[in-house]
């Protein structure tokens, strides 16, 4: 009768045991989906290609190969001076570029020289790019600008922002496609996957491409 006793408690207390480890994981997972749905909703990675942000960002000739970089931009930070955006420049198309000038602001890029008079301010100042590296900053012709009217300068529109590639050289940008309102923004790239980038670049390069050819599908 005893041993039956302390069968029936021993059965109890491994149902218990089971029963509490199923309760903690069906927390942890429901933690889990709640942070993933709350980072979704904030963040989204993006798949940099061509070389127009070098050699900040190293990009892939296509989206289709590997060698880009990969970074997470959040969709609903307020872009400012220096940060990297992406944009919409259609509605199929997004790129990605370094905030110049804002609205209000007015632009010359001299020989590759950038001047900025501030909204508000009457002198244009010279601004330092250490992110723009001097063999991607030789052509005189395209990195003037404006073109028809150097002196006086470009004015940013108001609720706009003025984007430049870091490899001035190649980049398509303002100075091809005119302002990007801020309408069309469609998120800031973060500084921690900007300074993590290597091991999220390993990371989704992985799972993105070397995995699936691993398993015969690409």
């Amino acid at each position: 009768m005893f041993a039956e006793v302390r069968k029936s408690l021993y059965n109890a207390q491994s149902k218990s045991k089971i029963s509490i480890v199923l309760n903690v994981l069906i927390v942890i997972m429901v933690i889990a989906l709640i942070i993933e749905i709350s980072f979704g909703i904030n963040y989204t990675g993006y798949y940099v290609v061509h070389s127009s942000m070098n050699p900040t960002l190293t990009g892939a000739e296509t989206y289709e190969q590997e060698g880009g970089d990969y970074v997470y931009v959040n969709k609903k930070a307020k872009p400012t001076y220096g940060d990297i955006v992406v944009v919409s420049k259609d509605k199929d198309t997004t790129i990605i570029k370094r905030v110049i000038a804002l609205g209000g602001d007015c632009v010359i890029l001299d020989k590759g020289v950038l001047k900025i008079k501030y909204k508000g301010s009457e002198e244009f100042v010279i601004v330092e790019e250490p992110y723009v590296a001097p063999e991607n900053n030789t052509a005189n012709s395209k990195n003037t600008y404006p073109k028809n009217d150097l002196e006086k300068g470009h004015t940013v529109a108001d609720g706009a922002m003025f984007l430049l590639g870091d490899n001035r050289d190649v980049s398509v940008d303002s100075r091809d496609s005119g302002d990007f309102p801020l309408t069309s923004l469609y998120g800031v790239v973060t500084n921690w996957s900007l300074k993590n980038k290597k091991f999220l670049t390993g990371l989704h390069t992985y799972f993105k491409f070397q995995l699936p050819k691993y398993f015969g599908f690409k």
